[in-house]
């Protein structure tokens, strides 16, 4: 018996299921169960990949291990602050998106070393490991400020898009770009 792929076997019985009036000969009816044992004999090993590329995923962080914390409700900031060098503050850490089923996209940092009189002093732009941040994919962050000597606190502006589901469907949050604003986010850092 020779076997037909599964669209050659699928075409054929659309025509006679249109030429017979919905009836389908017992070859025919044969052919098509030949095709789709071919067919369930691929699901598997197709399955078997798909599943060892889902086990591949980084592992998730130690959230705890991180001093400070700061969230939109969208996506949540955990970073520890440092001086790696004289005259340098070094903020890093990761971002999650824990909650939004719809990947945040370009996540960016502004941090800002602010003096006593409330100016910007200093100031340094970072950017998240990865573009889009998918649900519980957490990607990490390093921001690294030189001061100039002065700044009592440092203050961190972050900005991402969010996309609208396909198709424009119902969304929890609304999408476009979001900006949000965190004080003091090196408290307790030793100047």
């Amino acid at each position: 018996m020779k076997r037909l792929s599964l669209s050659a076997t699928l075409s054929r019985f659309q025509r006679d299921w249109r030429e017979k009036g919905g009836m389908v000969s017992a070859r025919r009816a044969e052919d098509m169960d030949g095709a789709a044992g071919q067919f369930s004999s691929m699901t598997l090993p197709i399955l078997a990949v798909a599943l060892i590329g889902c086990g591949t995923a980084r592992p998730m962080p130690d959230f705890n291990s991180f001093a400070h914390r700061v969230t939109d409700n969208v996506v949540v900031l955990y970073w520890n602050c440092s001086r790696p060098a004289p005259g340098m503050v070094q903020v890093s850490g990761v971002a999650n998106n824990p909650f939004s089923p719809q990947p945040l996209q370009d996540l960016e940092f502004r941090l800002y070393g602010v003096n006593v009189q409330g100016s910007n002093v200093s100031r340094a732009r970072g950017s998240a490991q990865d573009f889009l941040i998918h649900t519980n994919d957490p990607t990490a962050f390093t921001i690294d400020l030189k001061t100039v000597g002065g700044e009592v606190r440092y203050d961190l502006v972050y900005s991402y898009m969010l996309e609208l589901p396909p198709g424009g469907g119902r969304s929890l949050v609304a999408g476009g770009e979001r900006k949000n604003f965190a004080r003091n986010i090196c408290a307790g850092l030793v100047p």
